[in-house]
């Protein structure tokens, strides 16, 4: 699976994500959106839901990852900050 399906898979989770919050707290749907910490609308809860609806997609299309390592989601600044750090690019 190359970067641009992954993103995509990504992105339509945000997208998905979005379709239950308020106006107020939509997601920014782009590669660059920032999606724990500040200028997220998403706490915690919502950044692992997030992160199981990715994995989920990406099994469906065959790539086994884990993404809510218990480890790296708590630390002070966590490696999913931003939805770039998804892609594996910077």
């Amino acid at each position: 699976m190359d970067e641009q399906a992954i993103q995509r898979i990504v992105l339509r989770a945000i997208e998905s994500a979005n379709l239950g919050r308020r106006p107020e707290e939509q997601l920014s749907v782009a590669p660059d959106a920032v999606l724990y910490g500040r200028g997220s609308p998403l706490d915690s809860l919502g950044l692992v839901a997030l992160l199981i609806d990715i994995e989920e997609a990406l099994q469906d299309e065959g790539l086994n990852v884990t993404l809510t390592d218990a480890s790296a989601l708590s630390r002070r600044r966590a490696p999913s900050a931003r939805c770039r750090a998804s892609f594996g690019t910077s």
